[in-house]
């Protein structure tokens, strides 16, 4: 008898909790429907991989949400001068309105509509990546907003053009490394924001050959004159490029850039 009472309270236990499932909100199901999409957005490696900055993880959010019905509603940053290594470098607001896309269901069959919302998420990075999703309130529309202008050094749209112009120029009895440097400085463009600096130039000379870096590990140009007047691209292994090892400088040109095994 006893075993037969514990079988029938789970039975009855397990028909409940079907019910309650049944009898999700209208809401739910859009909510639902939304974090879904949400999540399908930041699976991708690029929303768990290195980031200097909040700006870079916006810049890729404003490119994967293209014509996907997703908006990022807004850019939050940490100063740089309050960051705690490990914790939050800023949060992304997103929101989104549900289609209609799947058939009312409710209890025995009653009907729930899915709330199409709109519905709206802050996401938060740290600089390795997406660091927590969490429902928030809407404004009263959803506008995206552009990814804020960075104000950490990048390169210069044309530094490979003006980098091998300088070198191209230089005359047979060398210059000094700084006169280099600012020969290239004096061809970069700026950035067309206003805000964003040009990444530093540097340059190194052993022999006659003259190499002539400009960038960072996300995006490093580095080419180099041969003592024959040739200019080339040196390639660069990534690991080396990455912060506490050799960097994207024009010494790294004369390093032993065998890849490591």
């Amino acid at each position: 008898m006893r075993l037969l009472a514990r079988y029938v309270i789970s039975a009855l236990a397990a028909v409940g909790a079907a019910a309650l499932v049944g009898c999700s909100s209208p809401a739910s199901l859009g909510e639902e429907y939304a974090r879904s999409s949400i999540d399908n957005l930041l699976a991708p490696t690029v929303f768990h991989s290195h980031a200097y900055d909040v700006v870079q993880f916006a810049e890729r959010v404003q490119a994967a949400t293209e014509g996907s019905g997703i908006v990022m509603l807004g850019v939050e940053e940490v100063d740089a001068d309050m960051h705690v290594a490990g914790e939050a470098i800023g949060w992304i607001t997103l929101g989104l309105t549900v289609p209609d896309t799947r058939a009312p269901r409710g209890y025995w069959d009653a009907p729930a509509e899915q709330d199409p919302g709109p519905h709206c998420f802050r996401v938060a990075f740290d600089n390795w990546g997406v660091d927590g999703v969490r429902g928030v309130d809407c404004p009263d529309e959803l506008v995206a907003v552009p990814a804020p202008p960075s104000q950490r050094p990048r390169v210069a749209v044309n530094a490979e053009e003006a980098v091998r112009s300088a070198l191209s120029a230089l005359p047979d009895d060398l210059p000094p490394e700084a006169d280099v440097v600012a020969a290239v400085t004096a061809l970069l463009e700026p950035h067309p924001n206003g805000v964003t600096p040009l990444a530093e130039v540097t340059a190194s000379i052993e022999g006659r050959t003259v190499a002539v870096a400009t960038g960072d590990d996300d995006d490093c140009v580095l080419v180099a004159r041969s003592e024959t007047g040739e200019v080339h691209d040196v390639y660069v292994p990534s690991i080396y490029l990455k912060p506490g090892e050799l960097g994207c400088r024009a010494s790294t040109a004369f390093a032993d850039l065998r890849p490591p095994h």
